[in-house]
């Protein structure tokens, strides 16, 4: 049968529990909340499996369900998402809750999707719960099917399907959103700031010692490069190098192994270049 988290977890371990993974779907546990995720939706499943993370060691039996216990309740998760953003099931999976996520300073609605990429790779999709909302992303497996998938250390990224305008917005992740099998992550998103001109900001702190930082502007993908270089103009350093789509960038620059002095920071983007004077003080 199905039991809901709380009912099925005996009272004095439940606290110990720090999140349950099944597959493709999950939950974690908030204070002064309770359970939040896709299984708090739906509940635990006989027959089903789940890998449990606790604060410590523990052994436990799940409550016998009584008739009451038994969970029937809608949910978001039996809602069909469109073809381009379905994915396999692996047997590796890691999944990242989004505490809150917005779109032109707005919190998203039901309708809207959530998406999680390797790359250009779908590796995961749910479409936001109205609260905290798990997305699963699903790792390397045997088959072509799973071609693309995550592998440790992999950076996941995530998009937005607007249901408003039915278009796919690029979303900037509050956390490195490295993946790791069987791991679960706090997130929030906000909507990527798309510059509407090319630029290199003042870096900051100018002087400095021994890092300084730089916001690197671009509206369109582009190749961009940016290097340091010293008084006599020889390159020293690359911040960037490379294609980068829209959106901004932070740069920094350490100089912990350079000597006091001018140096010049140079930004080439599309058919534009600029400088800067950088100074080190020690």
């Amino acid at each position: 049968n199905t039991m809901s988290i709380s009912e099925a977890l005996p009272d004095n371990i439940e606290g110990l529990i720090t999140g349950i993974m099944g597959q493709g779907e999950s939950s974690i546990y908030q204070n002064g909340i309770g359970w939040v995720g896709s299984l708090a939706e739906t509940g635990l499943s006989g027959t089903n499996g789940y890998w449990f993370t606790a604060a410590e060691n523990l052994e436990f039996s799940f409550n016998s369900p009584l008739d009451n216990d038994y969970v029937s309740r809608q949910n978001n998760l039996d809602r069909k998402i469109p073809n381009a953003y379905t994915f396999s099931q692996s047997t590796k999976q890691a999944f990242y809750f989004i505490e809150f996520a917005e779109l032109g300073g707005k919190v998203l609605s039901t309708e809207d999707l959530i998406i999680a990429y390797n790359g250009d790779v779908v590796v995961g999709s749910r479409y936001w719960s109205g609260g905290i909302t798990d997305i699963p992303a699903m790792g390397l497996d045997y088959g072509e099917m799973y071609e693309g998938y995550a592998s440790d250390a992999d950076l996941i990224s995530f998009k937005v399907l607007d249901a408003s305008s039915n278009t796919l917005i690029d979303m900037k992740s509050s956390i490195l959103t490295t993946w790791t099998e069987n791991s679960i992550s706090l997130v929030s998103l906000s909507e990527i700031e798309i510059p509407e001109l090319i630029s290199l900001s003042k870096a900051y702190p100018n002087p400095f010692n021994p890092i300084t930082m730089v916001k690197m502007n671009l509206p369109l993908e582009m190749e961009v490069n940016v290097s340091i270089h010293d008084m006599l103009g020889r390159e020293i350093e690359k911040l960037a190098n490379g294609i980068y789509s829209p959106g901004v960038y932070e740069l920094s620059w350490d100089a912990n192994d350079y000597a006091s002095g001018i140096y010049f920071i140079q930004m080439v983007a599309g058919n534009q270049s600029s400088i800067q004077k950088l100074m080190l003080i020690k």
